[in-house]
């Protein structure tokens, strides 16, 4: 069969035969895709490839952000010093999670494509809709990532011959929104996907997941006082409309039950990233890569990597009757051998502790929940129009829902300290779900905050090396080296 060659990574990936492995192979051959259900599963297989996405993005997000860091400052292990350059801001260009995280976007970004350019063998027309609708959500995802972590990208809708692919150059950040307004108002314009999904399809994109993302892209690529970022408000409010209104914590998910592995696609979650345990290669390997060193099987079993270490910084952030804290994270366990306490921090938001084997737990990890759209909902109202009882009460059910007191509105008479408010909400709310940074920098903050910590975190004070403050250029990733290798006419990113 003919070869394509596709711009995905350091350059040029050829689309092998192979369709044993499919659909994790990285492409599905054209031979294969001849109706409805060999389409379907291609489209499976690009929500798969969100996997290889997530098992990185903590690193790119969190890490370097204020609400986690590195755990140890002497060791001299290979992904000790990718952690410890991505903590500080001296990211080198050769940082291969880097160039894994970039490898994997352009390789869902693909899948979807593939999706898309083989629509036609769909004789349905709403399942070809919803098909449609579904790659076009996953591409908008994850354009919006590259926007968001490299600024201008390699926009990449089709297959290209490798002669293109080698001299291709990056489109700049405001195209690559065009992209992703461009696919995600197809969605909601063209109603390609349903409001709610049949069961057969559960897990998938629905309309509540485009239109949220679509909200948070207006709410990140405009400034308050343009008509797009307006626009966030109506789009929020079908969401919430979707979700049956909610108008008080009564009405929401209690916050120990939205990442449990008995109570997936609860009503929280408005899009997730699904993972499925038994050794089939679709687990989840936070509990793994999160869980803390030598706990002798009392936290989780194995070999944890112990990453994704909280902050001092955050921990100090929550009050002590929240009820958010200990989903969040964990300061120690009880060793049954020993019956002794033992002090030890962890990320516990995705732990399982039950599993069976390494990285093979069950937890699912939510990419759109309800919790964010009420806050950015409450964020967006007094942005337009300054502080109000109705942003007030969905600001409160969040933090009614964790057991914390509410606010009064004299309290958050200003715009100030009611952005003020609601931003610390949001860090207490989505604490470790790869949301903080992408906050800091729609922002505009994100420099200053992490500055601001890096100066603080007790430490760094006793750290083996200098921990300069960080400057504006490092808030962008640098564009991997093996794609500069191949195409040396790449622009990287200053400062690299």
């Amino acid at each position: 069969m003919k070869k394509y060659i596709y711009l995905i990574i350091a350059g040029i990936l050829a689309a092998g035969c192979n369709l044993d492995q499919y659909p994790y192979s990285e492409v599905a051959s054209d031979d294969y895709i001849k109706d409805e259900t060999s389409l379907n599963n291609v489209v499976n297989g690009a929500y798969n490839a969100l996997h290889g996405v997530m098992y990185y993005e903590w690193a790119m997000t969190e890490l370097r952000s204020d609400n986690a860091r590195m755990r140890l400052n002497n060791s001299t292990s290979a992904d000790s010093k990718l952690i410890e350059q991505l903590d500080q801001g001296t990211i080198l260009t050769a940082n291969s999670w880097v160039e894994e995280y970039w490898n994997s976007v352009y390789d869902g970004i693909t899948r979807a494509n593939n999706v898309l350019a083989n629509l036609d063998v769909v004789e349905d027309g709403v399942r070809r809709a919803q098909f449609e609708g579904e790659a076009r959500f996953l591409r908008a995802h994850l354009y919006f990532n590259l926007a968001r972590l490299f600024g201008p990208a390699f926009i990449v809708t089709g297959k290209m011959g490798a002669d293109e692919a080698r001299h291709m150059q990056r489109s700049s950040t405001d195209d690559v929104y065009a992209l992703i307004e461009s696919d995600l108002n197809a969605i909601v314009d063209g109603e390609l996907l349903p409001v709610n999904l049949e069961s057969a399809y559960l897990g998938r994109a629905d309309m509540k997941a485009a239109k949220a993302l679509l909200a948070k892209v207006c709410m990140t690529h405009y400034k308050a006082g343009e008509d797009q970022y307006a626009y966030a408000k109506e789009l929020l409010e079908d969401v919430l409309e979707y979700c049956g209104n909610p108008t008080s914590a009564s009405s929401l998910v209690p916050y120990d039950q939205i990442f449990s592995v008995t109570n997936e696609l609860n009503d929280e979650i408005i899009f997730t990233v699904r993972y499925r345990s038994g050794n089939i290669g679709l687990g989840s390997p936070f509990s793994t890569l999160f869980g803390p060193l030598n706990n002798g099987g009392n936290v989780v079993i194995g070999s944890p990597k112990h990453y994704n270490f909280p902050s001092d910084d955050l921990i100090a952030a929550y009050d002590p009757e929240d009820l958010r804290r200990d989903v969040v994270f964990r300061q120690g366990y009880d060793n049954e051998t020993t019956g002794q306490y033992v002090e030890a921090r962890w990320c516990n938001k995705f732990m399982q502790n039950d599993m069976a084997n390494e990285y093979d737990a069950e937890n699912d990890w939510p990419v759109i929940r309800l919790g964010d759209v009420i806050l950015l909902y409450a964020e967006i109202l007094n942005e337009l129009s300054g502080p109000s009882q109705d942003a007030l009460n969905y600001l409160n059910m969040i933090r009614e829902r964790a057991g914390v007191t509410p606010y009064t509105l004299e309290e958050l008479s200003s715009k100030f300290e009611f952005r003020q408010a609601v931003r610390k909400e949001r860090r207490l709310e989505l604490a470790m779900e790869n949301q903080r940074w992408f906050d800091l920098l729609r922002w505009g903050i994100a420099t200053e905050t992490v500055n601001a910590f890096l100066a603080s975190e007790t430490f760094y004070q006793d750290y083996d090396y200098v921990v300069n403050p960080i400057a504006d250029w490092q808030t962008l990733l640098p564009v991997p080296i093996s794609v500069t290798n191949i195409n040396p006419d790449v622009a990287q990113n200053p400062g690299y």
